[in-house]
Formats: C-alpha cells, structure tokens, sequence
C-alpha cells in the first residue's frame, strides 16, 4: 500500500509542476522583464537627476561663491557659527544658491542610501509602473521605449 501511494505522490508531483512551469516561467519570464524596465527607468531617472545637481554645482556653485566671497574670506579668517549665521541671513542670493546646491545633492545621496538599504518604496514602484504603461502604451516612438524593451520583444 505505501508503494502504490509513494508512486502515485510521485506521480502527481512529477505531472503538476510540469504543467504549472510553463505558465510560471511566462508570468516569470514577464514580471523579470517589468522588474528590469522599473530599474532600467529607475536608474535613468537618478542619472538625470545627478546630472541636473552637477549643472547646478557647475553654474549656480560659483555664482553663489563670488556673491559671498566676502563672507568666507571673513570665515577663513575668524570662523564662527554666528558669522556663518549672518553671512547666509543677510545674502540671500548666496544662502539660495548654497542651499539649492547642498540640498539637492543631501537629497539624492539620502534617496540613494535608502534605495540601497530598503529598495524602492511603493510610491516610487507606482510611479515607475504607470510611467512604464505609459510607454508601452505609446509604442516605439516613445523616447525612452529602447530603454524598457532593451532585450524584450512585445
């Protein structure tokens, strides 16, 4: 009796997963495609963000260092916390074009870091879906389409 069970439990492990790897392999061989599209249009949206924070250290950065040159050869001199205060307070181009240029750069490393401890979060995951539907929905002629199909016929 447990010979004849034994052989039909092999049996219908060895015929089930056959007929459902098929149709797995397809839903696996599509959800691996998608996953490689997401990080393909989500690798090119951090790019194009780096390079946009490298314009604006290369044209904003030195405007804001000659607007407060004055302030850090002062700083350079007799450094303290209240003459950087009143340095940024009372320059306000030179505090903008500062901040503007840290700030975009502590945001990209910040979004950098967490991708790489946590991955992408479900906002960021929806927002490259329907970005994503979007291209396939408009074809080949979308600009980023090669980006997303790169390997993938459909």
């Amino acid at each position: 009796m447990q010979n004849k069970f034994q052989q039909r439990l092999t049996r219908h492990n060895v015929t089930s997963p056959d007929r459902s790897k098929n149709s797995d392999s397809t839903a696996t061989t599509a959800e691996q495609a998608t996953e490689k599209a997401i990080e393909a249009l989500r690798q090119q949206s951090i790019t194009l963000w780096w390079k946009l924070t490298v314009v604006v250290w290369l044209t904003i950065g030195p405007l804001t260092l000659w607007q407060l040159r004055s302030e850090i050869n002062l700083l350079l001199d007799y450094f303290t916390w209240t003459s950087v205060y009143y340095g940024l307070k009372y320059n306000f181009l030179g505090s903008l074009g500062f901040f503007l240029c840290v700030g975009l750069t502590i945001t990209l490393l910040v979004r950098e870091a967490r991708h790489l401890v946590l991955g992408i979060s479900p906002v960021e995951r929806k927002r490259l879906e329907k970005q994503l539907a979007r291209i396939r929905l408009q074809g080949a002629s979308h600009p980023l389409w090669s980006l997303v199909n790169h390997g993938t016929h459909h």
